[in-house]
């Protein structure tokens, strides 16, 4: 069945609903509107500039812009011509230049980008660090937005099959990795996710997140696309500092839908002075996605802001991936998300069970049941499916999986076989619904017992004096234990006493999870190292650690 493509569905909403407002564009304080009239134009100005270029059909172009409306027309230009676009971060003053480009220099002799967009004070920063390895550049400038275009050219027909972005998959650990998205994937996943939450015409999305990563790339700019629904994208820097700002929006142009990482609701109650209300009733769903879901961080989310019209039954979990496009589980609408508090003893040799009442217990949400056109596996080392309730490896298959990774045929091969996605998260199933716990890559074996480095972040998080966020556990080999011992590096607050928050570290991680800490490390804030993606990489953290560098 024939779903349409991007350029096409572009071209209708534009032709059919030309005044229609596709985005209102918040930036320092002021808002612009972008009607589907207005994204079609611009678009097809950047589509003119590549053209003349000699872009054209399978080329890389690489869109690496600050916040600006650029960031769409850029993108979208490159599909009109056939290109394969693909969102890149914008560096910023808080990252080690030598680092970021270091970091890309690599991912650029991959992927052999045709052309990179950006700005001139950037690129030349670009060429200093990459050489030989720089693309020929375009300049992001409104004046190529008023260029004349050719009457009636509207771009190649890319067919519904064809690989249209590559969305680079990133974590804490290893290379970024081109996904290669289809246009049948995309417009497929998008539907078929829409049709789970009941989302509509009439609905809209409120988003601080940055395109380079899936939630922002497909939940709000390609659902606004492919749906022709309304978008409130605000600036990702401006909501670190006020990450109320979202709240503002979602009053302000009564948005329906937004997504969230988990640290983001966290942040959002941190930063929500007093007893300040917002009118949140035009809301029909938070959604919790991206880290691993916490009970708690609901829990003060929604006590913070009941006065806001804010319930537990608004705020939802999904679990996703770009090799899935987005969405794999969604929890259901209507209702809160289920809850589990296992016995961490069990579930720590691979088995969940519920805690009985007064029992230590680990906390774990649901992300719900498999959208329309996925399906889910839980399988153990061999590749046998576990029955349910037993801890075992994520493999996901259907509809919407991606063609592989961009020039990466080995780890693809590795990844993907048989028509299923070897995701490398852990989980188990119960009653229907997924419950993830954790990546394989984050997984510490001490003396048998599996543990999540993510759990023990999150605890160390909760110290009095640690930087919320700022921690990472890492496995040490204690070659005269012949064992693996565990290391907590934690961002500890100026006004704070380091020996008093490591020695509560080490007791907030034995009390919760029976697991004994061997190091505490306590660093200034700003020590540890991110990823270009903003997230904390305990792959280099490590490594600086082992050096001697973070002790």
């Amino acid at each position: 069945m024939s779903v349409g493509t991007i350029p096409g569905l572009l071209r209708a909403h534009a032709t059919e609903r030309p005044d229609a407002t596709f985005c209102t564009f918040v930036a320092n304080a002021t808002s612009q509107t972008i009607s589907f009239a207005d994204l079609e134009r611009a678009s097809r100005a950047y589509a003119e500039a590549y053209r003349r270029r000699g872009v054209g059909r399978g080329d890389v172009v690489l869109v690496m812009l600050k916040h600006s409306p650029h960031l769409f027309y850029a993108y979208l230009g490159a599909m009109l011509v056939g290109a394969i676009p693909s969102f890149m971060p914008f560096p910023t003053p808080k990252q080690r230049s030598d680092l970021f480009w270091n970091d890309h220099r690599a991912l650029f002799e991959v992927i052999q980008p045709r052309l990179i967009v950006s700005y001139d004070e950037n690129l030349r920063a670009a060429a200093a660090a990459l050489g030989d390895a720089l693309a020929p550049t375009l300049c992001a400038d409104d004046a190529l937005l008023r260029e004349e275009l050719p009457t009636g050219w509207f771009g190649d027909a890319v067919g519904e099959g064809e690989v249209v972005c590559l969305q680079h998959s990133s974590g804490t650990t290893g290379l970024k990795k081109g996904v290669m998205l289809t246009n049948r994937a995309i417009v497929g996943e998008v539907s078929a996710y829409a049709r789970r939450l009941g989302f509509g015409a009439e609905d809209s999305i409120a988003s601080w997140l940055p395109l380079y990563h899936d939630m922002g790339f497909v939940a709000c700019f390609m659902t606004s696309v492919v749906l022709g629904t309304h978008l409130v994208a605000l600036d990702p820097f401006e909501w670190v500092m006020r990450p109320t700002m979202l709240l503002d929006a979602i009053e302000t142009h009564r948005s329906t839908f937004a997504w969230l990482p988990n640290f983001a609701f966290s942040h959002i109650v941190a930063h929500a002075r007093g007893d300040r209300r917002w009118d949140l009733s035009s809301l029909r769903a938070l959604i919790n996605c991206s880290e691993p879901c916490k009970a708690h961080t609901f829990d003060r989310f929604a006590a913070r802001f009941a006065t806001s019209g804010i319930t537990p039954e608004q705020l939802h979990v999904c679990y996703a991936m770009a090799e899935n496009v987005f969405a794999v589980t969604q929890s259901e609408l209507g209702g809160g998300v289920r809850r589990i508090d296992a016995d961490p003893i069990a579930f720590s040799r691979g088995r969940v069970r519920q805690a009985e009442p007064g029992e230590r217990a680990v906390a774990l949400l649901s992300c719900g049941t498999a959208i329309e056109g996925v399906r889910v596996e839980i399988r153990d080392e061999s590749g046998k499916v576990v029955p349910e309730r037993a801890v075992g490896d994520i493999y996901v298959g259907g509809s919407f999986l991606f063609d592989g990774y961009y020039r990466r045929p080995e780890l693809t091969a590795e990844r993907l076989r048989d028509g299923w996605y070897r995701t490398g998260d852990r989980g188990f199933v119960a009653a229907g619904e997924l419950f993830v716990t954790g990546r394989v890559d984050d997984m510490l074996i001490v003396n048998g017992r599996n543990y999540y480095a993510h759990e023990v972040e999150a605890i160390a998080s909760e110290v009095a004096g640690v930087v919320p966020g700022r921690v990472v556990a890492i496995g040490i080999e204690d070659e005269r234990a012949d064992a693996t011992a565990i290391v907590v590096l934690v961002e500890v607050r100026a006004d704070a006493e380091s020996a008093l928050v490591t020695r509560a570290v080490r007791v907030a991680v034995l009390e919760a999870l029976g697991l004994a800490v061997q190091s505490v490390s306590a660093l200034e804030p700003g020590r540890l190292i991110k990823t270009t993606s903003g997230k904390i990489s305990r792959e280099k953290n490590r490594a600086l650690y082992l050096q001697g560098s973070l002790r």
